[in-house]
């Protein structure tokens, strides 16, 4: 038998049916109206109930009976009368109600983490990202609130910060995009008073670097233009000209003819993309050149989604169709599939094709990042080996140039080209 909390009595009708209500300072000059309680004690919502009850105030006026929940902050909130309308339900949902005010005022009140993501998912500096940024800080805010929701921000230290990132060592790119995510929302809550310092930045950076996409070697393309179906060819075309991502080539809209570039916004960024058109690409699309707005088009003439364009290029990869069973491809076609798989060829690859081939020409950093959207940090990390060769290049020219010098310091004015003692 469960012990019942002080005042909640059991009643059971003549059907057999048990019912529970609050029923305090019963018998006396003082008692209170009594007060249903939902279901049993199996429920969770029956203790929650009688929490809440025990914490009520009534007085009895001229005008009937007065309610107030007094909160563990001594906060009082003015509830509807049980038995007028809308009755029990409409009590519940003002207690309710008041405890989720209590819940937030004594957060914001106490600095909490809870407070803070409130205020800073309401923030402009959150709703100005773009929806797939917005999408990924909302997972990680999710981990903050359930880690430390309730906890006051001032109270994180940095051994704490970095034990939660060191919990998600498992999976380098989310400990490196949770620690970024925990690190913004402090820093927002150091003017707003929620903590002195961001004691994020003092942790470790996650030892972790990821291998960008490789770039698509020439076999490739000449695999891919004579294997793959034609509705496929002219978004990666596309990608190598303009060198945006794969969520941007495919709905572009095309050019007006004699525009001189194709101008975007970036789903990911939310930048505005200005690509001028270059000369080959422009004969690409006068050749390719459909009466339709739409610049990427299947064969039957109507417009690639993105999903349905990541769907087709599976399918033509991997040989299955939408049954899950193999396709009648060719077995030409099969094989050269599977050597574009077994090599890692992949769409994005084609981003770093347009990154390499820009520096490769002599492009600083930042006229790339103008170009692809992507921050000449990035820039630098996808084009790191075409830095390396370029280095090399630099490096043997200047010793080409100085070599007469070198030589002499290295061998000495005895020793000509070729001799060898």
């Amino acid at each position: 038998m469960v012990d019942l909390p002080r005042y909640v009595k059991v009643r059971t009708k003549p059907s057999g049916r048990v019912f529970y209500y609050y029923e305090r300072y019963r018998s006396t000059p003082r008692e209170w109206p009594r007060l249903p309680l939902p279901f049993g004690p199996q429920s969770p919502e029956f203790w929650l109930r009688c929490r809440q009850y025990a914490e009520l105030d009534a007085q009895r006026t001229d005008a009937g009976w007065s309610w107030v929940w007094v909160a563990p902050t001594h906060r009082r909130y003015p509830l509807p009368d049980p038995r007028a309308e809308g009755g029990v339900e409409a009590f519940w949902a003002a207690l309710d109600a008041a405890a989720a005010r209590e819940a937030r005022g004594d957060a914001a009140e106490r600095k909490t983490f809870g407070a803070l993501i409130d205020q800073y998912e309401a923030h402009a500096a959150y709703r100005k990202l773009a929806e797939k940024t917005r999408a990924a800080y909302a997972k990680h805010l999710r981990t903050i609130r359930e880690r430390w929701g309730g906890d006051p921000v001032a109270d994180l230290t940095t051994v704490d910060a970095q034990a939660a990132i060191d919990s998600l060592q498992a999976t380098p790119t989310s400990a490196i995009y949770f620690r970024a995510v925990l690190s913004v929302l402090v820093a927002f809550g150091v003017p707003r008073g929620f903590c002195a310092t961001n004691v994020v930045e003092a942790t470790e950076k996650v030892d972790h670097e990821a291998d960008p996409h490789k770039p698509w070697p020439d076999w490739a393309f000449e695999v891919f233009f004579e294997h793959a179906r034609p509705g496929l060819h002219l978004p990666v075309f596309s990608a190598v000209y303009t060198g945006q991502r794969s969520i941007d080539v495919v709905p572009m809209r095309r050019p007006a003819a004699g525009a001189n570039a194709i101008e975007m916004i970036a789903r990911k960024t939310g930048a505005q993309v200005y690509v001028p058109i270059h000369s080959e690409y422009r004969e690409i699309l006068s050749r390719t050149h459909v009466d339709h707005p739409a610049l990427h088009l299947r064969e039957d003439g109507e417009p690639w989604t993105v999903a349905a364009y990541r769907t087709a290029w599976q399918r033509d990869f991997t040989g299955i169709n939408a049954k899950g069973q193999r396709s009648t491809d060719s077995s030409a076609k099969r094989a050269a599939m599977a050597r574009l798989r077994d090599a890692g060829i992949v769409f994005h690859g084609l981003r770093k094709n347009a990154v390499n081939m820009l520096l490769e020409t002599g492009c600083t950093e930042a006229e790339v990042s103008a170009i692809v959207e992507m921050s000449e940090q990035m820039v630098r990390h996808y084009g790191r080996d075409v830095n390396k060769r370029r280095l090399a290049a630099n490096a043997m020219r200047k010793l080409e140039e100085g070599w007469t010098e070198a030589r002499r310091n290295l061998f000495g004015s005895g020793i000509k080209p070729g001799e060898a003692r």
